[in-house]
């Protein structure tokens, strides 16, 4: 018994090796929240952990809600550490339901963070929020590959951005498919996320830490549900509704 739980400890051991090795670079955040109100870039720096030698990253739009006015050449661009790309018909980041077609790539020098951004007007965008996710993805043999999520807000001027817990609150996709995004407020102490059904029956809880959660849905079959988000005390701090396709 002995032996076959140290077998099984090392080939864990050698598999969380392998795993680690994989990861040839890292984001300051799986996701970006930030308000076009406040003025500043969504941004999230990228580090290459694993070439010495540098290492290329190729990168391009997978999916996302932004309004058509968000979309237009003269509003929305995506800056990587060499170039600034605009939505024109040269370029085309993402037109519409589907991303554009291109590939864009980009070195990064070893453990020296490079910059990777939204460029968006705040002047020329209808109010609301909503998000883009990016796939990056090493061009050696490793092939390592991450997404990345924006999700930004523009509030009307004489509004507040967050008014009351219900809105600090973002699921994406609504619908979802195979996995639901939670984003919130990171003061909330939200611990953990609850998915009940209209009946009100759970059907999973998973324990989340920061300001946002990753809900694997595939367990769950189609139809309407409801998601709890519960602090450590266990007090409910907001229940929001979603649809499972």
């Amino acid at each position: 018994m002995k032996k076959a739980l140290f077998i099984i400890i090392c080939c864990l051991s050698m598999f969380s090796a392998v795993m680690l090795k994989a990861q040839t670079f890292t984001v300051v955040s799986d996701t970006v929240v930030c308000s076009l109100n406040s003025g500043g870039t969504p941004s999230d720096n990228i580090t290459n952990t694993s070439a010495t030698g540098g290492l290329r990253i190729v990168w391009h739009v997978v999916t996302g809600d932004f309004p058509a006015d968000w979309r237009t050449a003269a509003c929305f661009g995506i800056c990587d550490n060499n170039t600034c790309y605009g939505n024109d018909g040269g370029t085309a980041l993402w037109n519409g339901s589907t991303p554009g077609p291109n590939h864009y790539s980009m070195p990064y020098t070893y453990n020296t963070p490079g910059g990777f951004n939204l460029s968006l007007s705040y002047a020329t965008v209808t109010t609301g929020t909503h998000y883009i996710t990016i796939e990056l993805k090493d061009t050696s043999g490793a092939t390592y590959t991450k997404n990345i999520t924006f999700l930004v807000t523009k509030a009307p001027t004489s509004v507040p951005i967050v008014t009351n817990g219900e809105e600090k609150v973002m699921l994406y996709p609504n619908p979802a498919t195979d996995e639901l995004n939670v984003v919130y407020d990171a003061n909330a102490d939200v611990k953990n996320i609850a998915v009940y059904n209209i009946i009100g029956k759970v059907m999973n809880v998973y324990k989340v830490t920061g300001n946002s959660a990753n809900l694997n849905l595939d367990n769950i079959p189609s139809g309407i549900y409801f998601v709890r988000l519960f602090n450590s005390n266990g007090n409910v701090v907001v229940t929001r509704k979603f649809t499972k396709q």
